[in-house]
């Protein structure tokens, strides 16, 4: 079995333990790619046709709520925010804003896309875990930086949390 194959194999069957749906998406340009929801967000991992990295992107929509509240003003100040805190976080993020008049599918708005990379030489369970937990984290500290600058309150915890010790059976 080839590198990519049991790379493949292994990112399949993390997210299966893990109780993660995977569902595999046929793209000419890419060895593999699979959508997972993991936790809360959607996220893609792909594998580019002939190279030795896996990718892992998820693509947030802004909601409707938080574009009215946001002036030029106001999103060019999240949008520095959000930049300044994925440079010190060591991840890659961008920015999508739909186009009009450009050919093909459409973005249903502005949005964020946070993405990172394994490499094959350094791929394993615990790697994965770390860059999906990273990623995670990213998406809900741009939204809290969004919420921030909008001055939306974020979801707030259950209130009855439950505060007696955990134990283990």
């Amino acid at each position: 079995m080839e590198e990519s194959d049991l790379i493949k194999k292994a990112v399949r069957d993390w997210f299966s333990q893990e109780g993660t749906k995977v569902e595999s998406i046929s793209n000419p340009r890419a060895e593999f790619l699979f959508k997972v929801k993991f936790q809360r967000f959607f996220f893609n991992v792909v594998r580019p046709n002939d190279q030795k990295h896996i990718q892992v992107e998820s693509q947030i929509m802004i909601s409707p709520q938080h574009q009215k509240l946001l002036t030029a003003e106001k999103l060019r100040s999240f949008q520095m925010d959000a930049m300044k805190f994925a440079f010190t976080a060591g991840i890659s993020l961008g920015f999508i804003q739909p186009q009009m008049g450009q050919e093909g599918p459409q973005t249903k708005g502005p949005g964020f896309v946070v993405s990172d990379r394994i490499y094959d030489d350094s791929f394993n369970e615990q790697i994965l875990w770390e860059k999906m937990r990273r990623l995670h984290s990213a998406i809900e500290m741009v939204i809290a930086l969004l919420n921030d600058t909008t001055g939306q309150v974020g979801s707030k915890p259950d209130e009855k949390t439950d505060t007696s010790p955990s134990y283990y059976t």
